[in-house]
């Protein structure tokens, strides 16, 4: 008879079996504890990826045993209304609890920032800024003649990006606008803050974010 776990693992691989991310509650409740989870690895942050496989990650997550899971999880997560995922580390997506939510908002509402990130768009990102400004909602599918400025727009923090369930086994991306986002509760609360102080929040949140917020901090 094989000896009990217990008698046999360290307690850190212990510690660490339990923390492993396996399903969509776990991945939310890790969500919950740290505020902020990187989907990839960056500058030290914890991410889904790695919470997945239980520790470091050795090459391309996607060729990992787990890849598969790692990969549904993190579209589960693009989609729930539980998180807000948003280019936040390193330009990477990162999937962010709603208590934070005020700052991302207040940080993205700027008018100053916004000015600076709308230098040096291209036609086609501006004529779909137009468009999601226009009609609140514009959905894309995740490959399009648009992704190009979808890409832009997320990666400047002008819109909010998310994802809709598959449809007939296609992942749509849904762009709204952020006055179409926020609700009333996230607004008033973002209200109360400047805009040096919400990137201060962040910052910490993100463990002093050593190699950078993303391209939307101009």
């Amino acid at each position: 008879m094989a000896a009990p776990l217990t008698a046999t693992a360290p307690r850190a691989e212990l510690e660490a079996s339990e923390n492993v991310v396996r399903t969509e509650h776990d991945a939310l409740e890790l969500i919950r504890t740290k505020r902020v989870v990187t989907e990839v690895p960056a500058s030290g942050m914890t991410s889904l990826v790695e919470a997945v496989a239980g520790g470091a990650v050795h090459g391309s997550w996607r060729t990992h045993a787990k890849g598969r899971l790692m990969y549904r999880l993190g579209r589960i997560l693009r989609a729930s209304e539980d998180v807000l995922s948003v280019r936040l580390v390193e330009g990477t997506v990162a999937f962010v609890d709603p208590v934070l939510w005020a700052v991302v908002y207040r940080v993205a509402m700027e008018p100053s920032r916004r000015r600076r990130s709308l230098e040096g768009l291209s036609p086609q990102a501006r004529a779909l800024l137009t468009a999601v400004e226009r009609d609140k909602v514009v959905r894309l599918e995740k490959n399009s003649e648009w992704t190009k400025g979808r890409e832009a727009l997320e990666e400047r923090l002008l819109v909010h990006v998310s994802e809709a369930e598959p449809e007939e086994g296609h992942h749509v991306t849904v762009l709204r606008s952020w006055r179409d986002w926020v609700s009333p509760t996230v607004e008033e609360a973002a209200e109360s803050l400047t805009y040096d102080e919400a990137l201060a929040r962040l910052r910490e949140a993100c463990g002093g974010a050593p190699a950078g917020l993303g391209p939307w901090v101009l």
